[in-house]
């Protein structure tokens, strides 16, 4: 990875190495769970928004 803080790229070894994970697909993983929480966001306000 580059411009990252080396402890911070250690810290995302260690979690990914606790998963049985490469850095690569814990990445992946993340990533992909974080697109899911932001749609899943974006729905639950377009439903409050529809009540209001």
């Amino acid at each position: 990875m580059r411009n990252m803080c080396p402890i911070v790229v250690e810290n995302l070894d260690d979690l990914a190495k606790k998963k049985g994970l490469s850095r690569q697909a814990f990445l992946k993983e993340q990533l992909e769970t974080l697109s899911i929480v932001e749609e899943e966001a974006k729905r639950e306000q377009a439903i409050n928004d529809l009540y209001n």
